[in-house]
Formats: C-alpha cells, structure tokens, sequence
C-alpha cells in the first residue's frame, strides 16, 4: 500500500472519505493503515460525517444492485452483476470487526478532542518537538548558545541549531525568547509562514489554531517576514498580528504588563468579551467551559486571575458576574445567568 500522503491528497473531505471507503476493502490492507485511517477520522469532524455520507452512498447502491431481478436463462450473467461488488469487495469479517474497533477508538478520540481536552490540544506536535509543555505547564529553557526562553502552557517546539543559523519552530502554542548576541548566527523563530528574526532582543511568539501568529518585541526589535513579503520591523512595546495568507498588518503598541503577565502565571484581562477570557482560561485545564448564549459571551468584563488554578478563577468570575456554574460531568462546565 501507498504511504498516507500518497493515498489522501489534498482534497475536500467527500473526496477523502471516497479514496478511504476504496481502500478500506482493500485485501492488502495493513493495521498501519488502519492507525492513518484513525488518525485521518479524528482530524477533523467533517472528515466523520463525509465518511458516513460515503459509506451510505456505498450501502444504497449495493442494495440497489441486490434488488435488480434476476436474469433470464438468455441473458448473459455479466449484464446483472451489481458494479460495485467487482470495484470493492465486502471485506472479511475479522478485518471489519478490527476496522471497527479502529473507528470506535478514532470516534472516542475525536469526542476527547472536541469536547474534553484543551482547545488547543496538539498530541502529535508534542510527540515531534524537541521541548513541550502540559495543560498549566510553564517551562524555563537553557539553550546550547545560551539563550533562554520560557514555554507557556502546551506548547511544543523544535530546536534547529547549525553553523550558520539559529532557527526554533513553534510547532503550537507561545513561548517568550531571550536572545544571547552571536554576530556569526542569526537566531529566528518560524511559525507557520511567518519568521521572526531577533535584532538583539527580547520578544514573544504566540501560535493559535485559528492561524494567527502573534509577536509581540520587549526589548530591541525583530524583522519579521510572511510568505515572500518585505520584511517588517517590529520595535520595543509594540504587537503584530499575521493571520496565515493575508498581508503583513503594521505594528501596534502593547501593554507588556499585561500581555506578558503569562510569565508569573497571571492572567490580566481589560474590557475584553468573556468569551475571550473563557478561552484563555481553557488554555490552562483540563475539559471545556461552554457559555449559555451569545449575549453573555459578548459581555465585556476585566479582571486579574491566576493561572495556578484555574478553577479557582472560574469560580471567582461566576461570583462577580452574579452567573451560575453547571457541571456536566468531570470535564464540561457551563456558565448561564
């Protein structure tokens, strides 16, 4: 069998879930397809409902073949023969039983994904980097030119150090650089299409999944570039933000005492919606928090909570919104009036 990047080209998901449905019925099929199958169902919801519309498109026409009447003594048997028995053949029972359990466990991971874990999980991010952190983890770092950098919670990064360049790729999440000067090697961080080199200087780099690389500069100043666009410089106190494929947007000044309030597991929030606090509340613990409706997410709220225990700031906002706090479960919490 073909490697998963051969076999699921960059399609939409219907198409996907046809070349899956194929392959599937495949006598050659291994369990390391099997594993690429999960991997490809638990990606994305969408990538669920395609196959279940492709496998009952599949269903209905061999039941339609099935139904035709039988052939008479004159007619040729090839004239009859449902179609879609030659092109894929019913599987044998215990791979289909194990293609089962496969789904079942890429189903539940999907629920985990969607509906327990942090927003922002990334497992195979984490399992490729060099560094990580957990949900409500923060890590100092030492690097091997003395340069230092602080993980902010589930964040993974690679380290790509050679001769003539300093290069760190945040694979997710954000992380707070402190360059040490090296006239001979450039030191940048590449996240997405975006690269941010360091001009002596003191900055963060923050990869959301919504495809927004936020930079923000401390100390000095960085060049940062998009794609093959010109270069931009970003100075001491200010913030860019770069959503992936559009143009570089100019810089704008920052409160560094809050945006950068992380470090000491604060978190400050400043007449911003609650749907936004609520988000970076779920970046530090474990399980979702919903909201009851779209008015209270756009209530404006500010405040100063501690990120050591999240819940504790939950409870904390609840009291001073006057909200209540549902508990569905260990894992899902709903706030409502």
């Amino acid at each position: 069998m073909s490697d998963s990047s051969d076999a699921l080209p960059d399609t939409s998901p219907k198409q996907q879930a046809l070349n899956w449905l194929v392959r599937l019925r495949d006598d050659q099929l291994t369990d390391a397809d099997l594993e690429d199958f999960a991997i490809w169902l638990a990606s994305d919801p969408a990538h669920a409902d395609a196959y279940n519309l492709a496998e009952a498109l599949f269903h209905d026409m061999v039941l339609a073949g099935r139904e035709q009447p039988r052939p008479s003594s004159a007619a040729p048997i090839s004239s009859t023969r449902p179609l879609m028995r030659s092109v894929a053949p019913k599987p044998r029972k215990h791979r289909w039983r194990r293609l089962q359990g496969v789904a079942a466990i890429a189903a539940a991971w999907l629920l985990a994904t969607q509906l327990i874990l942090p927003r922002q999980a990334h497992w195979l991010d984490a399992l490729l980097s060099d560094y990580r952190t957990q949900t409500g983890e923060l890590r100092d770092i030492r690097l091997s030119d003395g340069s230092r950098l602080m993980l902010n919670t589930d964040s993974a990064i690679s380290v790509q150090f050679d001769a003539g360049l300093r290069r760190i790729v945040l694979h997710h999440g954000q992380a707070s650089f402190s360059v040490a000067p090296d006239s001979t090697r450039p030191f940048e961080v590449a996240a997405a299409d975006v690269t941010v080199r360091a001009l002596g200087t003191i900055f963060d780099v923050y990869k959301t999944d919504a495809g927004l690389t936020r930079i923000e500069v401390k100390e000095h100043a960085v060049a940062v570039s998009a794609g093959r666009e010109t270069k931009l410089e970003v100075a001491a106190g200010q913030a860019v933000e770069l959503r992936e494929g559009r143009p570089l947007a100019a810089p704008a000044p920052v409160r560094l005492d809050q945006s950068g309030a992380w470090r000491q597991r604060r978190l400050i929030i400043n007449d911003k919606p609650l749907a936004e606090l609520v988000a970076e509340l779920e970046r530090y613990r474990y399980g979702r928090i919903f909201l009851s409706d779209t008015e209270l997410a756009r209530q404006r709220v500010s405040g100063v909570f501690a990120l050591d225990d999240p819940d504790s700031a939950l409870k904390t906002l609840t009291l001073a919104l006057n909200l209540k706090s549902s508990r569905l479960g260990p894992f899902w919490t709903v706030l409502h009036h």
